[in-house]
């Protein structure tokens, strides 16, 4: 349900800073508070304990962000008021999401045994993102079970090209025969 609210006001979020031209600003507010909450995890607590009240939590995210663009301090604001601001956590996600959306950006999450090198990062940046149509922001997890090869995700779709599941489609296909 949380996901659900912080989706629809991220939504109302980046409508307004696309139609006032202040996206950028926006955008980086929003990364900033992020970070904050992602940093400070006793902010996450003070927005979802209900013994503080609206006026309290608005005179908090008032004096924390002041540098804001009104447009997303008010955002934060509203959602205080309508008794929402324990979604205001999520409510960074859902906005990149769909500033990545708009500018056709994919995040690729890029498993290897080792850690790339940032040329091979480039080309798997390259390679996959045209398979995406999409420009990639690409992440290396290096997770040692994998013996060889790379595991690429982007999104809901998996490209697997790593020597275990090679290895899989080989058994299957000569218990097949």
């Amino acid at each position: 349900m949380r996901d659900h609210v912080a989706g629809r006001y991220a939504k109302a979020l980046f409508d307004l800073a696309l139609e006032h031209h202040v996206l950028e600003q926006a955008e980086a507010d929003v990364r900033t508070l992020g970070e904050v909450l992602h940093a400070t995890p006793e902010l996450a607590s003070v927005l979802d304990n209900p013994s503080i009240s609206a006026e309290e939590l608005k005179q908090v995210l008032q004096t924390s962000f002041t540098g804001y663009n009104s447009i997303v301090l008010n955002t934060l604001l509203v959602m205080v008021e309508n008794d929402r601001a324990a979604e205001i956590v999520t409510l960074p996600e859902h906005f990149i999401a769909l500033l990545n959306e708009h500018r056709n950006v994919a995040t690729a999450i890029v498993t290897s045994a080792y850690k790339l090198s940032d040329e091979e990062l480039t080309k798997v940046k390259e390679t996959f993102g045209q398979k995406s149509g999409k420009t990639l922001e690409v992440e290396n997890v290096v997770d040692t079970r994998v013996i060889g090869g790379l595991r690429v995700q982007i999104g809901y779709t998996t490209y697997d090209g790593t020597i275990e599941t090679k290895l899989t489609r080989l058994e299957r296909e000569l218990l097949k025969a």
